[in-house]
């Protein structure tokens, strides 16, 4: 009766700690919406991409990235479908106001706050509770976490979906519900069209689920049946499209973001063009980019002579490439400051943010800013303990949990892939900053459960002896 009574104080006291960091991570995210928020806000760069293709949606129900102006409206595949619907949704309801504006920035307020409580949830499946709440803490608190939700980009959606997806795949493990599975993998399909990076990863998990006997066949092919149905949809929306002109297909900005990624100097380029004092430094730096836009409008007409120009280029210095793609980028990616952009923890200039007005807020990202180095070399330590069959038997007390952290440590393998692949910056990890901390919290549970072991293997000293 005591255990049965003892389980439940634990389950309302876990509840009672995941509401407080959820309504902590509202609240910061909702002051520092309020406190950034602007009268008339203008919307650039992605942003106003985003907007087009909202507004597009609305007042003519096609998908294209013309500007609201345009007399003509032609429907393309530049940008992924789920962030401009999300918009067209509150831009329909509210219409182009100011209204809209603050509506958009408090929901993803709210889902940002919504990621944390469901990524804390998720750790609980192999951390301990305490382990859990203080990943939790830090998730809510994470300045990158809390800017982006300001703006106007798909990073706060996509880190929801992505979030939501795990959560309901480390459940359909626990019951083994095949709905559960679909639902996972709709949900993941959900992501993809947010982001198109996700595309394959919900096959690929079904995959790996059943390379390593996690979970019964019916599960896996749930999961990937799951996955495919949203993506497959919109794959025939595209193919009944006219062809799209150059520059203005999602393959086109595939290419674009490997060309940029395999340049070393772009991004201190683009800053130095973007932010030089004077015109001729920035011109400089424009004449440089150039030939990197020459490379991609080289591999967009053909594929072949591209990929060969640009093997050229790395030929020229095979060792800074090898460097670059296998130390320099997975460090920028799940670095801290933001290059193609304002700079730090912001994409776009934020002259109200309370990260750079009051102290208390000053000291907090000065003291992840510190942790970020360490986050990143615990994260990638938990790799073994996730891999390793013989490791995890002391770190992990249940299949259940074994299975939730080898679904978070592959996404974040798989991201981690993709953006060095393509182009890395610690924009593009925002949404994935939540699974970072989990698999640092894992390492540290590692370390200390081994720790442990080992101090209990010593032998003990007899009484009397000396």
């Amino acid at each position: 009766m005591n255990t049965l009574a003892d389980k439940h104080r634990r389950s309302w006291r876990w509840l009672a700690a995941l509401t407080i960091i959820t309504l902590l991570a509202l609240a910061m995210r909702w002051y520092y919406a309020v406190a950034t928020m602007v009268s008339h806000p203008v919307i650039r760069g992605d942003a106003a991409q985003y907007f087009s293709y909202a507004w597009n949606l609305v007042h003519h129900s096609i998908f294209s990235n013309a500007e609201p102006s345009s007399a003509s409206v032609v429907p393309n595949n530049y940008r992924d479908p789920g962030y401009p619907f999300f918009l067209a949704i509150l831009l329909n309801w509210l219409g182009p106001s100011e209204k809209w504006y603050e509506s958009v920035l408090f929901c993803q307020a709210l889902m940002g706050a919504l990621t944390v409580g469901m990524a804390t949830q998720l750790g609980r499946y192999w951390l301990s509770p305490n382990a859990a709440i203080c990943a939790g803490l830090l998730m809510a608190l994470w300045p990158h976490s809390i800017t982006t939700n300001g703006v106007l980009l798909s990073e706060t959606l996509f880190g929801f979906l992505c979030t939501l997806s795990l959560l309901l795949c480390a459940q359909a493990c626990r019951q083994s519900s095949m709905a559960a599975a679909a639902l996972t993998g709709f949900i993941l399909g959900a992501a993809a069209l947010t982001n198109a990076i996700l595309l394959p990863f919900g096959v690929l998990l079904g995959a790996v689920f059943a390379w390593r006997k996690l979970a019964p066949w019916s599960i896996c092919i749930a999961l990937m049946l799951g996955a495919a149905i949203l993506p497959g949809v919109w794959a025939i929306r595209n193919a009944q499209i006219p062809a799209p002109t150059a520059g203005s297909s999602s393959m086109d900005r595939a290419l674009e973001n490997f060309v940029i990624g395999s340049a070393p100097s772009y991004q201190p380029l683009w800053r130095q063009q973007q932010f030089a004092s004077t015109t001729t430094e920035s011109a400089a730096a424009h004449a440089s980019l150039s030939v990197f836009n020459s490379e991609y409008e080289v591999l967009s007409a053909n594929h072949v002579q591209g990929a060969r120009i640009i093997a050229a280029r790395f030929s020229e210095q095979p060792l800074r490439y090898v460097a670059w793609y296998f130390f320099q980028k997975p460090c920028l990616l799940w670095g801290w400051d933001i290059l193609i952009g304002e700079g730090d923890i912001y994409v776009y200039r934020s002259d109200n943010s309370p990260f750079k007005s009051q102290r208390s807020w000053i000291a907090l990202e000065a003291i992840c800013h510190a942790l970020n180095p360490l986050l990143m070399l615990l994260a990638f330590g938990s790799l073994p303990l996730a891999l390793s069959k013989k490791l995890w038997i002391t770190t992990f007390r249940n299949m259940e949990g074994r299975c939730a952290n080898i679904v978070v440590a592959s996404m974040a393998c798989f991201v981690t892939f993709i953006y060095c692949t393509l182009q890395a910056e610690p924009r593009y990890s925002i949404p994935f900053r939540p699974l970072e901390v989990l698999l640092a919290v894992t390492t540290v549970t590692g370390l200390v459960a081994h720790w442990q072991e080992y101090r209990r293997c010593l032998p003990h000293p007899v009484a009397g002896i000396r």
